[in-house]
């Protein structure tokens, strides 16, 4: 299991995962217009009865930690 690292040293150059206080965690970018951490959430939603997945983004001023996205291993 990994460990969150200290926020102040969060990479503003490239996406993370973050620990903004939600239970899980979410995918952060720094947004140099904003001066904040933009993430990113699945959204559940259903369009005439099916399902209508999309994200959420959302601006976060502080984050609590963060970490490396993990690589994607297909096979």
């Amino acid at each position: 299991m990994s460990t969150w690292l200290p926020p102040e040293t969060a990479p503003k150059d490239r996406q993370i995962l973050a620990n903004t206080g939600w239970p899980w965690p979410v995918v952060a970018m720094w947004s140099e217009y904003q001066g904040e951490w933009v993430t990113a959430q699945l959204e559940g939603n259903l369009c005439e009865g099916k399902d209508d997945p999309g994200y959420v983004t959302e601006y976060e001023t502080k984050l609590k930690g963060w970490m490396e996205l993990p690589e994607v291993v297909r096979g």
